[in-house]
Formats: C-alpha cells, sequence, structure tokens
C-alpha cells in the first residue's frame, strides 16, 4: 500500500489543490481541466481501492481490516461526493468544497498506509 500509486494519488491531488485554488481566486467556474483532473484521480483511486482490496484478501497480517476497508470506502467516495456538492453550488463555496476534498485525499491515503502497516494512532 505505499509506493509509486500512493505517491502518484498525492501528488496529483495536490496540483488539483493547486488549480483549485486558482480558479476559486479568480474566481472562475470549474472548467474541463478541472473536471479531467477529478475524473483520472478518481480512477487512480478505483485502482488504489481494488489493490488495496486484493492485497487485504491474500494478506494473514494482523491489521484493522473494517478501518481499513473504511478509508478505502471514504477515498473514492468523497471525490465525486465533492463534484455533486459543487454542480448544485453555483457560488465559489462549491470550489471551495473541492479544494477542501483535494487536500483531505492526501491524509486518506496516508492513513490508508498507516492502517495497512499496523500503526493505529488512537
Amino acid at each position: 500500500m505505499t509506493g509509486w500509486y500512493a505517491t502518484t494519488i498525492i501528488v496529483m491531488s495536490l496540483v488539483l489543490v493547486a488549480w483549485t485554488c486558482i480558479l476559486f481566486l479568480t474566481r472562475r467556474a470549474p472548467d474541463l481541466v478541472l473536471a479531467f483532473g477529478g475524473v483520472l484521480l478518481e480512477l487512480l483511486l478505483l485502482g488504489f481501492v481494488i489493490g488495496g482490496i486484493v492485497q487485504m484478501v491474500g494478506s494473514d497480517r494482523d491489521f484493522a481490516r473494517a478501518e481499513f476497508v473504511g478509508y478505502l470506502i471514504t477515498c473514492l467516495a468523497i471525490l465525486p461526493a465533492a463534484f455533486l456538492w459543487a454542480r448544485g453550488e453555483k457560488s465559489r463555496a462549491g470550489l471551495a468544497v473541492v479544494a477542501v476534498v483535494f487536500l483531505v485525499l492526501p491524509i486518506l491515503i496516508l492513513r490508508v498506509q498507516q492502517v495497512w502497516a499496523g500503526n493505529n494512532v488512537q
């Protein structure tokens, strides 16, 4: 659950945070770059979730499996929810929600890695 794939997701999410903030500060509407980036990131997250579940099923390691799956599902569900919210919210607040979600995704990825490693922070 570590390595270049997770790093790619984190970097892409942070780049999209920067782009979303630029759109927000310049009072521009969400554009195709943001939409395409969101779709690409969601596809990467889908691969991350599938890979995580496959690794979990094939592992006999002792870690919090329910928490692990919960974080994986959250990673996958949070981005579409943010885009639906932004689509319904025509003000800049919708764009801010998307920016916050792009910021939360790297934290979720890191948390998935911590749970996988067995370093549960209570």
